[in-house]
């Protein structure tokens, strides 16, 4: 006789037990530390913005998810867990669906996003079910024992799209992406496409004098991340990561231009999340020198995420080898208004796709992200003359 299984928010003293089945379950592949480090894992169960359900037999933890969310009503769910002989009895989706309604309730959470692994269908038909829409796809995002690509999804409430600022111009590359997202998303059209106004020369591939150099200090780090938040101006291109803390730092002598990075020693994947930029060198010109000393530190993955209305940095991310995998409606609320975004991505190393099982629009999207590489990759436009 089977038992009852209870699902209930976990608290700072279930840390050991998490972490023991996430190493049981994942023999110590599963990407995001936190889950093998006790000590970091009982000190998120205890913060407020982390909204962690367990779910249990008597008092041994047989499942987990976790949802962390932010002051503007988005989160995040990730980290499902389920012991192996307690699969099979929908307890992933039970989970989600629990811990969705808790949030609705205390947190006003109008937007959700997961990542799906596609080494199965099972993850994204479990997210189709509850309502979850595709938004993209992350190629050879993880590497573990093998390659691994994601999909975007996320959840939507009607006044999270109710409140989405619509009134720019779309890039013209990006909209075979924003178009399937539409379709998926039932979002109204954007009818303009960008026309670049600004002289060819600003989009080409900067050569200025500007040196950067590598910090691996994981607390300065963030102690200067936090400090740069407090001294935004208007010369700051990119301040928006969500979920992520830097442990890495890019930064020129005197502290005027910094690249906030996090970067994963375990799959050398690494994310963007802030560049501060006081002298107003430019965001080619950083972006393109930072990811090459990224790359020889051996980082085969970068990632970060541009505002869909900022045009002309899209241009120079594409310009820069940085494909747009993923687009993101509603995401950020600023204001009143929750803005659009779009995910680049570069991968240094060759794609592999083996083993891999897209449902639905996910094959769309790995389509579209394979012209685009074609196209950056293999077709390459001259660069711009002056």
């Amino acid at each position: 006789m089977k038992k009852d299984i209870t699902l209930r928010k976990a608290i700072p003293r279930d840390a050991a037990q998490i972490a023991d089945l996430y190493q049981s379950v994942y023999q110590g592949d599963y990407s995001d530390p936190m889950m093998s480090e006790t000590a970091r894992l009982r000190a998120a169960l205890g913060r407020d913005d982390y909204y962690w359900i367990v779910a249990s037999i008597d008092d041994r933890i047989v499942g987990s998810v976790v949802y962390q969310h932010t002051l503007t009503g988005f989160a995040k769910v990730f980290g499902a867990v389920i012991e192996n002989d307690c699969r099979g009895q929908n307890l992933t989706e039970r989970m989600m669906e629990f811990g969705y309604a808790q949030l609705r309730a205390i947190a006003h959470v109008e937007v959700v996003y997961a990542t799906t692994r596609t080494v199965s269908s099972a993850p994204q038909k479990l997210t189709a079910n509850l309502g979850y829409r595709k938004l993209g796809i992350f190629p050879n995002v993880h590497k573990t024992s093998g390659y691994e690509t994601h999909c975007l999804t996320a959840l939507f409430t009607k006044s999270a799209f109710d409140s989405r600022f619509t009134d720019f111009a779309l890039h013209p590359r990006l909209r075979p992406l924003f178009e399937i997202v539409r379709r998926e998303c039932g979002l109204p059209a954007i009818p303009n496409d960008w026309i670049p106004h600004t002289s060819a020369e600003n989009f080409s591939r900067a050569r200025s004098a500007l040196e950067l150099e590598l910090i691996h200090a994981p607390r300065l780090t963030k102690r200067r991340f936090d400090e740069s938040k407090n001294t935004l101006v208007a010369q700051d291109h990119h301040t928006f990561f969500p979920f992520q803390e830097p442990n890495l730092l890019i930064s020129s002598a005197d502290q005027d231009v910094e690249v906030f990075c996090y970067f994963s020693e375990t799959d050398k994947h690494c994310v963007l999340i802030g560049i501060h930029d006081l002298c107003n060198a430019g965001f080619a010109d950083i972006v393109e020198k930072a990811s090459v000393i990224l790359q020889d530190l051996g980082v085969r993955y970068i990632e970060f995420i541009i505002r869909a209305d900022e045009s002309e940095k899209i241009e120079i991310a594409m310009q820069a080898g940085f494909i747009p995998c993923a687009y993101f409606p509603a995401m950020h609320l600023i204001g009143a208004q929750r803005y659009d975004f779009v995910i680049f991505s570069r991968s240094y190393e060759i794609l592999n796709f083996r083993n891999i099982r897209l449902e639905g629009v996910n094959r769309e999207y790995l389509n579209q992200y394979l012209q685009l590489w074609k196209k950056n990759s293999l077709e390459p436009e001259p660069a711009c003359a002056a």
